[in-house]
């Protein structure tokens, strides 16, 4: 038995990147596994692919409520969606530090928040 085996993760960001790493990753250590991303994930083992905006709560409410109809169950969440600002910090005007900071810090509470009730009951 794997360390993961029968444990349900949620990786934000997972599409792509450093995210579909971990997708990887846990599926191969026995996890299902839920990437919540913009763009469409290849399917890995024990995976499904749902399109969530991590700046949305209503859209993250779904995402969070679907893989828990889906499996029953929800484990372990992995917040890896992340941006970077365009430009440099001089040109950049607050507008794209609320950007960045809407997809990097809120959008992990919005996350933890929607996926805590589920967390609690798990073993």
């Amino acid at each position: 038995m794997s360390d993961y085996e029968g444990l349900v993760a949620i990786v934000t960001g997972g599409a792509s990147g450093i995210g579909a790493a971990v997708v990887r990753l846990l599926s191969h250590r026995g996890a299902q596994v839920a990437v919540l991303d913009l763009q469409s994930a290849d399917p890995v083992a024990d995976s499904i692919s749902i399109r969530c905006d991590v700046r949305d709560s209503a859209d993250v409410a779904a995402a969070v409520d679907a893989v828990a109809d889906h499996f029953g169950r929800l484990d372990v969440v992995v917040s890896n969606a992340g941006i970077g600002a365009q430009g440099d910090i001089a040109a950049n005007d607050d507008d794209e530090w609320h950007r960045v900071l809407d997809v990097n810090v809120v959008g992990m509470a919005r996350v933890s928040r929607q996926a805590l009730p589920f967390l609690r009951r798990s073993p």
